[in-house]
């Protein structure tokens, strides 16, 4: 198999399924600085903890939301609704600043303090050992 593809599934996939995002897959091979925040929240199995990170690289051109292997739930929303502001024209630098400069009072989700990494595989591998 090719490295550089990703598997599909030949089957329709499920109504449920998340989407597998190319684009992500390939920026977790360059090398590029990014900045993020992790979000925490209600896990899949009830608990509180890290439901992802949302990314943007140090150029401020591309972004997204890594979901957490605990928080696929909660997680979930958050790439659709990021998916969704991209296609209301917002870029993924108003994204990344909107969730920055958002105050969680008595909410179900808390954002942490913007952090830095080397690279997004780096975040990656950060964000499955919290």
């Amino acid at each position: 198999m090719d490295a550089t593809r990703t598997a599909r599934p030949t089957a329709e996939p499920s109504p449920f399924a998340t989407e597998v995002d190319d684009v992500a897959l390939s920026d977790m091979r360059e090398t590029c600085p990014v900045r993020y925040l992790v979000v925490s929240g209600r896990q899949d199995d009830g608990l509180w903890g890290p439901i992802g990170a949302l990314w943007l690289t140090e150029d401020t051109d591309r972004g997204g939301f890594l979901v957490h292997p605990w928080g696929t739930y909660l997680g979930a929303e958050m790439v659709r609704g990021y998916r969704s502001a991209l296609r209301r024209g917002f870029t993924p630098e108003m994204i990344h600043g909107f969730w920055r400069n958002e105050v969680w009072i008595g909410s179900n989700l808390h954002v942490d303090e913007e952090r830095a990494a080397r690279s997004l595989a780096l975040l990656n591998d950060l964000l499955g050992a919290l």
